[in-house]
C-alpha cells in the first residue's frame, strides 16, 4: 500500500473492464499517456503484464482474470464506505428490497409491509422469496436477499437478528375424522402432511418438531411432503391426514375449510420468529426503515385478521 493508492485501483478496474488503454483513459477522463503510466505501475506492482496483445486487441492474462472480480468488489466497497446517503426521503426513494420469508410469514407480515411501502415509498420494489436456512448467511452477505423473517434456530454469529414474536403450534385434521380426541397415540398413528419435499428448502419448524419427538423416542409417519405450506390445509380437509402448523394458520383455514383444530398432544419447543439481516445493510437508511416497519407490523394483527400471538 505504500507503493500504491486508490487511483491505481480505479485505473486497474477500468483497464480490466475496457481491455483498452484508450477506452479506459476516456472512461476516467484521463490522458492516454497517464493511463499507460498507470498500467506500467500496475504491472510492476502485480508482477504480471495484465493485458497482452492478441492480434489487434488486448486480452487479459490469467492473473488479470483472477483479479477482476476482487478489484470490482474493492471498488464497490469503497463506494459504500465513502458514499453519503443523506437523509432518507421515502417518497422519492428508489431501489429494491428482497425479503426471504416462508409462506406463513408471508401471510402474516408481507401484506402489511407491502401496503406501508406503497403508501410511504411507492418507488421501492419489494421482492419476496422462500428462505433457505442452509444458505441464509451466504444470501444475506452476498445480496441474494436483504432480510429474512422466520424460525431460524441456528443462526451464524455474523448475522444480526431481533426477536419478533413466538408462534405456538396446533394440530389440524378434517372434521369428519375428529370423532375422538387427538391423543398422543392417535397423533403418532395418523399419517402427516408436512412442508419439505425434495424440491423445497429445509423446514426449520418441521426439523424442530422432529427433534423434539426423537428426544422423547417418538416418531410420526410423514406420508405427504409438499413444497408450499399453503396447500397443507386443503390436503388435510379432504383426507385422513393430520398436520402440525402455527396456531393462527390453523384457525385461519378452519374459518372456511372443514377443519378441526386441537392442541399438539406432545410438548414441543416454542417456535420463535426472528428478523435477520447482515452488516452489509445494517446502516443503510432504507433498509433500517424497512426493519422498523416489520417490527411495528409483526406483533399486531396479521393480514388474515387473526392475532398471531394467540396461544390457546
Amino acid at each position: 500500500m505504500k507503493r500504491s493508492n486508490i487511483n491505481l485501483l480505479i485505473c486497474l478496474d477500468a483497464l480490466l473492464t475496457e481491455r483498452s488503454v484508450t477506452r479506459a483513459a476516456q472512461r476516467l477522463e484521463m490522458s492516454q499517456p497517464g493511463m499507460s503510466n498507470a498500467l506500467s505501475r500496475l504491472r510492476e506492482l502485480t508482477g504480471d503484464p495484465l493485458l497482452v496483445r492478441s492480434g489487434n486487441a488486448l486480452i487479459l492474462t490469467e492473473r488479470a482474470h483472477a483479479l477482476a472480480r476482487k478489484v470490482r468488489e474493492g471498488i464497490e466497497l469503497m463506494d459504500e464506505i465513502f458514499a453519503n446517503e443523506g437523509p432518507l426521503e421515502l417518497a422519492s426513494a428508489t431501489g429494491m428490497v428482497t425479503v426471504a420469508a416462508a409462506d406463513s410469514m408471508g401471510m402474516a407480515v408481507v401484506p402489511a409491509l407491502s401496503q406501508r411501502l406503497a403508501e410511504s415509498a411507492p418507488h421501492v420494489t419489494l421482492n419476496v422469496r422462500q428462505p433457505d436456512p442452509d444458505h441464509l448467511r451466504e444470501w444475506l452477505s452476498e445480496g441474494e436477499c436483504d432480510l429474512a423473517i422466520g424460525h431460524f434456530p441456528d443462526l451464524h454469529p455474523d448475522l444480526r437478528s431481533t426477536l419478533l414474536f413466538p408462534q405456538p403450534l396446533s394440530c389440524m385434521r378434517a372434521k369428519a375424522t375428529a370423532d375422538e380426541p387427538l391423543t398422543l397415540d392417535a397423533y403418532l398413528r395418523r399419517t402427516h402432511v408436512v412442508f419439505g419435499s425434495p424440491f423445497s428448502p429445509r423446514s426449520t419448524i418441521e426439523q424442530t418438531i422432529g427433534r423434539a419427538l426423537a428426544a422423547a423416542g417418538l416418531d410420526r409417519p410423514r406420508t405427504v411432503r409438499v413444497s408450499s405450506v399453503l396447500v397443507i390445509p386443503y390436503i388435510v380437509a379432504g383426507s385422513q391426514h393430520v398436520a402440525t402448523l402455527p396456531t393462527w394458520m390453523c384457525r385461519h383455514f378452519a374459518g372456511f375449510l372443514d377443519l378441526d383444530v386441537s392442541p399438539v398432544p406432545v410438548e414441543l419447543p416454542q417456535i420463535q420468529n426472528v428478523m435477520v439481516w447482515h452488516e452489509r445493510t445494517h446502516r443503510q437508511a432504507l433498509h433500517a426503515w424497512v426493519r422498523d416497519t416489520v417490527r411495528a407490523i409483526a406483533p399486531g394483527e396479521a393480514a388474515t385478521g387473526i392475532d398471531i400471538r394467540t396461544v390457546s
